[in-house]
């Protein structure tokens, strides 16, 4: 049986796993701001149907710019008006690349 201290380790592991690889990827200090950015990418994925390409590469870019993560934030706040924003955001990038 794992000791106290063994599982109250692992479970901060997690948690700040949890937090900290959307910010990671996306290059930001805020969850909302990584998940919208990761929106957006998918989004001129979609538009331009595939991944790579002027087009793609154009909307990817000012969709990134512009990327604050309010919107997001703001979203998510109306959505799930019991939890913190932060923990809907990072909760819906991990559901979206999983």
């Amino acid at each position: 049986m794992m000791n106290r201290n063994a599982l109250i380790g692992a479970a901060i592991v997690v948690a700040v796993g949890f937090f900290a690889v959307p910010m990671l990827a996306a290059g930001t200090t805020n969850t909302c701001q990584a998940l919208e950015k990761h929106n957006v990418s998918a989004a001129a994925t979609n538009i331009a149907g595939s991944n790579t390409g002027v087009i793609h590469d154009t909307i990817n870019s000012i969709g990134q710019s512009i990327a604050t993560g309010q919107m997001t934030q703001a979203a998510e706040a109306q959505s799930h008006p019991n939890t913190p924003s932060v923990v809907s955001c990072a909760f819906y990038y991990w559901k979206d690349i999983l």
